[in-house]
């Protein structure tokens, strides 16, 4: 199976762990952005702590450069893994948020039949 890549900006130095994801990680904003200009990844997650203007310059950045990539904002390891995954699958199938089961015409189709 072929792992989906996440770059992580942390300034942790042990590298954050995701089930079924190769995960790297940078330091600063402008090194995760020239790891941006030499590879693709699915998902960019930043500390919501971060600088609002580096926040902001990462997206600007990434859309540019990728316009299937997601950033995402995180508050603390812990959380880092669901906010991953979410940012993934709301990109991957943006209509499963919206859809529902409308059985409305089934119900008066069955109602007219008997």
């Amino acid at each position: 199976m072929k792992q989906l890549e996440v770059l992580v900006i942390t300034k942790n130095k042990e590298v954050p762990r995701i089930m079924n994801w190769k995960v790297s990680a940078a330091d600063t904003v402008e090194k995760a952005i020239e790891r941006l200009q030499l590879q693709p990844f699915k998902v960019v997650a930043i500390l919501s702590s971060a600088d609002e203007i580096d926040k902001k310059k990462l997206k600007q950045i990434a859309s540019v450069l990728y316009d299937t990539m997601m950033v995402s904002e995180y508050d603390d390891d812990t959380n880092l893994s669901e906010r991953v995954k979410a940012a993934y699958w709301s990109k991957k199938w943006p209509i499963r948020q919206n859809s529902y089961l409308d059985n409305a015409f089934d119900l008066e189709l069955a109602y007219r039949l008997n």
